[in-house]
């Protein structure tokens, strides 16, 4: 009786450690899935950072040089103005000078 408890006993065992082998198998496949998701979010964070910069850089040096430009045909229009009475009370009238 000994002997056939001890061997069902020892299935019993082997057939648990292989159940836990598998799981731990299983457990390292998920962890591994997970490293392999987060970096792949990780990468995508990081590229729309970059496009999002790289995509803005061409907008602000052009809305820069559009205001330089208004800035300039500003003060040539009131220097014009200064020269020409008409256009002196035209840019008054409007608030411009």
């Amino acid at each position: 009786m000994d002997k056939r408890l001890s061997s069902r006993i020892d299935e019993l065992d082997k057939r648990l450690g292989s159940r836990i082998d598998n799981l731990e198998k299983r457990m390292d496949y998920l962890v591994n899935l997970i490293y392999v998701v987060l970096a792949g979010m990780f990468t995508l964070v990081g590229f729309v950072l970059w496009d999002r910069r790289s995509a803005l850089a061409p907008a602000i040096r052009r809305t820069r040089d559009i205001e330089e430009r208004e800035e300039k045909l500003e003060r040539a229009i009131k220097e014009f103005a200064l020269k020409n009475p008409d256009m002196k009370e035209i840019l008054k009238s409007l608030g411009l000078l």
